[in-house]
């Protein structure tokens, strides 16, 4: 280890020595980033006793100083690399000072002129994070605060003017969290911290805002308050990342207490009229009122104080109202999202209770609803649900947040907005808070999307389900509510008309039932959503898109169990009768990305009907879905549709009912017939092995399995076919040893030996007796020489991973019982107390036979499909292959199986039991992630192509 190490440093030597050549250029800089990731790792752990890894740095860094002082120019992926390199390794405070000694850095800064205003993005970035690396010791927190350069003192500043120029995204983030982090580092450091924020803030204190009189001249407004806006982006960014970082944090107040930050902010929110620029100044107002929160939370109580509370909500109101008298919707919703989101960082730093009994994420919630409530058409609010709905979002709110509410309704309808872009965007808010809701929060939320979908349904249909004959607007405060004068936009046919707002609906209701997997008993709105989608799915004029999406929400709807019968788990319903036919509509239509989804619903069901609700069984069979799906395998154009069918095949598979009444009497089946998609044959592999797990086959047909999966497991050319197909023999291994007795992968004490109708022990003897029964049989099936074969695969990892596990549980089993020195092969009149429930013949004699007579088994239809000749028929056919070359792989394909074919037992106990598997795939797994990307790798690729004189084509990474 220590030659191999002492070897690279010598290469690494060599390499740094290159990029100091005067005719040394790198066009693509992959592969210097690539170097200094394996530097960073090797050097993250590195302590003082590992000095001499890091002396090839230490003494490179100085020479390159040396000699571009001496007038040789460095380029510029070589100063980004030297930058970045100091960085990393001036992370440990010792080897800072080392350089520090020999005044690297301000030798650094004069020679590459880092105060220049006109460097490269790149080296600007490069020196950012160089000066983040030493910012986390003392020492380097010193320098950067107290070194002079050109008349001024803090290379801080350098940071300051990146992210006030705001020249690339990268840039500036990277400027912006320097700052923030040497904050909260020298936060006790008052001084320095005053400094550093009233340069940060200084544009801001001495700007003069020309109000912006005319919205078309936005452009040419943010232009002229650019350096305005970075400078607000920028204290946003501190504040957000210094408030809450703890309780005892003073950056915020003291950011308040020097700009004065609330009156200027509050200033430039009021005065600009520009959309874009509010948005710089909206998160930064909201952050000072969480300050003031924050200021009122005691260390001895849990309740806040009420003033500071009082000044919350009066700011909050005050930040809404503004944002309504300038019709800007869509950003009120946001400042919703800002709200809870903050709140939730504050509840981090200390629970604490509030002066009033209504819940803060009530209030944000029910706001951030409203554009989506506005929607609902007239005749749908007169709905008892939603009724149900009004009446707990009045309960849940304060008076202020209704009377917010009712202010948002008005000026959405009295002004000419876009509702269903307002809309989609309060959908996309919501869905980006939903990791930070609570659950009585995403019931809300799931409750007023499921009322806008509602209103997505014709008129007949939602007075048809309109459980009350009350006119009274439930809405409306009054007892008598005036003529509404507003027509929502979904009125007429919102299917067609406003498809992006009905796609964000879909998309909403499926992730918060993936996430949340709501109940009837605590959102009874779950009870609607599968006949919701169910009469989107009916309706003539859907697009495909809408379609897939109500299709996904139809099956997580029945995952989830929502559905009434389901959730009741009662037998009869009318709306899950009427999707049969719905489905069976659109198992036939022309978009296949449609008829996948609608296999993938069918597959849902099939799988709940197994066990959790058989009467889907029922359903399934009424509406003839298991013949279609076979139809679909035999017939339809797209290979991820036919991959989907057979999915869902080899689920009804399991169910005795669906493969004795429709399944088994289809026995001409032509799964794989000159397949030549991956995904396809992945699923036959699992189909076939669903068929020999549930059901009973002839010798003939077993054969036929077993050469099939073999064929499979060693020669496909897909790796998710072979590890299928491994999963096959992994199941073949088990059934053997259960045959022997084996329960929970351990014999008992005591069985009962159905030849001798009587209870007998297992002993030592008998059992190693068993074992090489069970051995013996897996040889003579092929199983074993199977296993060995894709052990060694060097194609596919993943297929030498199965296969070591497959292994390994049966050596683990072997050496439970001391099998692991061969004995003596089990002689063949040797009795078997147990009687396998599956025959299994050999295939030794029969593996190069031709093709059984019977085609119309579904079996031999399988192994047609998947003989040796498989491959060689499709490349002939598909890219003209020399007859040849197909005839040597067939050479070669055969050798193969009779090698296989041949591992006995003794053969296969002496390979596991002499060959250390595990360290076998640990070293292949080692070699496959670091062959192209290892550090040795890349110092000799450099090297290689430097010495060949390709410099230009170091592109390869």
């Amino acid at each position: 280890m220590n030659s191999r190490r002492g070897k690279n440093e010598e290469v690494l030597a060599e390499v740094l020595d290159l990029f100091l050549l005067p005719d040394y250029n790198v066009v693509s800089t992959t592969y210097l980033d690539h170097l200094l990731t394996h530097i960073a790792e090797n050097t993250k752990e590195c302590a003082t006793v590992d000095y001499e890894y890091c002396e090839v740095f230490q003494k490179w860094i100085p020479k390159a100083l040396a000699i571009w002082e001496s007038g040789q120019k460095a380029s510029q992926p070589v100063i980004t690399f030297t930058l970045k390199l100091v960085g990393i390794i001036s992370r440990h405070e010792l080897r800072y000072h080392y350089w520090q000694c020999q005044d690297v850095y301000n030798r650094l800064y004069k020679v590459l002129q880092l105060h220049r205003e006109d460097l490269p993005a790149s080296i600007k970035m490069a020196y950012t994070t160089m000066l983040s690396n030493l910012i986390v010791h003392r020492s380097g927190r010193h320098y950067q605060i107290t070194t002079l350069f050109l008349n001024a003192i803090g290379v801080w500043k350098d940071v300051v003017k990146y992210a006030h120029w705001n020249q690339t995204m990268y840039v500036t983030r990277e400027s912006q969290k320097f700052l923030w982090t040497l904050l909260l580092h020298e936060q006790k450091n008052t001084e320095t911290c005053k400094e550093i924020i009233l340069t940060v803030a200084a544009p801001l204190m001495s700007n003069i805002l020309n109000v912006q009189m005319h919205q078309a001249l936005e452009e040419t407004y943010l232009e002229q308050n650019k350096l305005l806006c970075s400078t607000l982006d920028l204290l946003t960014s501190i504040m957000e990342n210094t408030l809450f970082a703890s309780l005892d944090n003073s950056i915020p107040e003291l950011i308040e207490r020097l700009v004065d930050l609330e009156m200027r902010v509050k200033a430039l929110f009021e005065a600009c009229i520009s959309t874009r620029f509010l948005q710089h100044v909206h998160k930064l107002l909201l952050l000072s009122l969480f300050l003031k929160l924050k200021q009122g939370i005691k260390e001895n109580t849990t309740m806040i104080d009420i003033d500071a509370w009082h000044k919350f909500c009066y700011g909050l109101c005050y930040i809404s109202m503004m944002l309504l008298s300038k019709k800007d919707i869509i950003e009120l919703v946001k400042n919703n999202k800002f709200s809870m989101t903050y709140w939730k960082k504050l509840l981090t730093l200390r629970e604490f209770v509030l002066p009033e009994e209504h819940k803060f994420e009530h209030q944000a919630i029910a706001l951030m609803i409203i554009p989506l409530c506005v929607c609902i058409k007239k005749n749908h609010l007169n709905h008892d649900l939603f009724d149900m709905f009004v009446s707990k979002i009045f309960d849940v709110t304060c008076t202020t947040v209704q009377r917010l509410a009712y202010s948002m309704r008005d000026i959405i309808r009295k002004g000419d907005l876009p509702m269903e872009q307002i809309c989609k965007v309060s959908i996309d808010i919501l869905l980006e808070i939903s990791d930070i809701m609570d659950r009585d929060v995403a019931v809300i939320a799931f409750q007023a999307l499921c009322h806008v979908l509602k209103s997505y349904m014709p008129d007949m249909c939602g007075q048809a389900r309109n459980c009350t004959s009350s006119d009274i607007n439930s809405t409306s405060p009054s007892e008598n509510p005036r003529k509404f004068l507003y027509k929502s936009i979904l009125d007429g046919d919102p299917i067609v008309n406003y498809p992006i707002l009905l796609a964000s609906l879909l998309d909403g209701l499926a992730v918060m039932t993936e996430k949340f997997k709501l109940k009837w008993q605590e959102c009874v709105e779950t009870i609607c959503v599968l006949s919701l989608a169910q009469e989107i799915l009916n309706h003539p004029g859907i697009l495909p898109t809408i379609c897939v999406k109500a299709l996904k929400l139809c099956k997580l709807a029945i995952h989830n169990f929502m559905p009434p019968n389901l959730a009741l788990l009662v037998d009869s319903d009318s709306h899950m009768n009427e999707i049969g036919p719905t489905l069976f509509k659109r198992l036939h239509d022309p978009n296949w990305e449609v008829r996948d989804s609608v296999l993938e619903v069918l597959n849902t069901i099939a799988t709940i009907s197994e066990y959790k609700y058989p009467a889907f069984q029922d359903f399934l069979l009424i509406n003839e879905f298991p013949k279609v799906a076979v139809d679909i395998i035999k017939t339809d154009d797209e290979s991820y549709v036919r991959a989907s069918a057979l999915t869902f095949v080899a689920t009804m598979i399991r169910i005795n009912k669906l493969w004795e009444q429709q399944l088994s009497q289809e026995t001409a089946i032509d799964l794989l017939r000159n397949e030549s998609e991956a995904i396809v044959r992945r699923e036959a592999v699992t189909l076939i092995k669903e068929l020999y797990v549930h059901q009973n086959w002839s010798k003939e047909v077993i054969n036929s399995m077993l050469r099939a999966m073999c064929i499979a497991a060693v020669f496909d050319l897909h790796w998710e076919v072979k590890t299928n197909a491994l999963s096959f023999w992994d199941h073949f291994v088990k059934s053997h040893l259960t045959d022997q007795g084996m329960l929970d992968n351990c014999f008992p004490n005591v069985t009962f030996s159905k030849e001798h109708r009587k209870i007998v022990a297992l002993n030592e003897t008998e059992i190693k007796r068993r074992l090489n029964k069970a051995l013996d049989e897996l040889a003579r099936q092929s199983c074993l020489g199977v296993l060995l074969v894709t052990l060694k695969d060097d194609s596919d990892f993943e297929v030498c991973k199965v296969s070591a596990a497959i292994i390994g549980k049966l050596k683990t089993c072997l050496l439970k019982y001391k099998l692991d020195e061969p004995s003596s092969p089990v002689e063949n009149h040797s009795v078997i107390d147990t009687v396998y429930v599956k025959e299994t013949p050999s295939i030794l004699s029969s593996i190069y036979d031709e093709k059984m007579q019977n085609v119309s088994n579904i079996i031999e239809e399988i192994v047609d499909t998947n003989d040796a000749n498989l491959l060689a028929t499709i490349y002939k056919n598909s890219m003209n292959m020399d007859t040849e070359m197909v005839k040597e792989e067939e050479k070669e394909e055969k050798k193969t199986l009779r090698y296989i074919s041949s591992v006995t037992r003794q053969d296969f106990l002496h390979a596991i039991f002499n060959w250390d598997i595990d360290a076998y795939i640990e070293e292949k797994n080692r070699w496959l992630k670091t062959y192209t990307s290892s550090f040795e790798s890349i110092l000799d690729d450099i090297l290689t192509m430097y010495k060949q004189n390709d410099v230009n084509s170091m592109d390869c990474y």
